[in-house]
């Protein structure tokens, strides 16, 4: 009869959350807070709103995104992009256990910040 070897248990080295962990992090916040500022940007370039109250008095508005703030909210969701890859990547170099998560908000802020960028592309 073989001998039976004991198995042990995997020994968890970690002590807490390492700098790529803090940099992950750091690098969602960056994100998000692009995203923020390029959404703020976006309701300044945006056509102004044609409402009865404007038809009615006359006023002239801006019927049109505003060529001066549109390459600028183009750049900033393009940044969102670059962060949010970037961290996808180094979050996928980070996973090697089963207890170690996806970051869902940084793939939410890509997809988010790809759909804007083909409506941008698209007008």
């Amino acid at each position: 009869m073989p001998k039976q070897q004991r198995i042990l248990p995997v020994k968890n080295r970690r002590k807490g959350p390492d700098w790529l962990v803090h940099a992950l992090l750091l690098l969602s916040l960056i994100g998000w807070a692009v995203f923020v500022i390029a959404m703020g940007l976006s309701h300044l370039a945006k056509p102004e709103m044609n409402t009865g109250l404007v038809r009615y008095w006359g006023i002239s508005i801006r019927e049109y995104w505003d060529p001066k703030l549109l390459p600028q909210l183009i750049y900033l969701l393009w940044w969102c992009c670059g962060i949010s890859l970037l961290s996808i990547l180094l979050n996928q170099f980070r996973m090697r256990r089963a207890t170690d998560s996806l970051r869902y908000n940084v793939i939410a802020l890509l997809l988010i910040s790809l759909g804007a960028l083909s409506y941008f592309y698209q007008v």
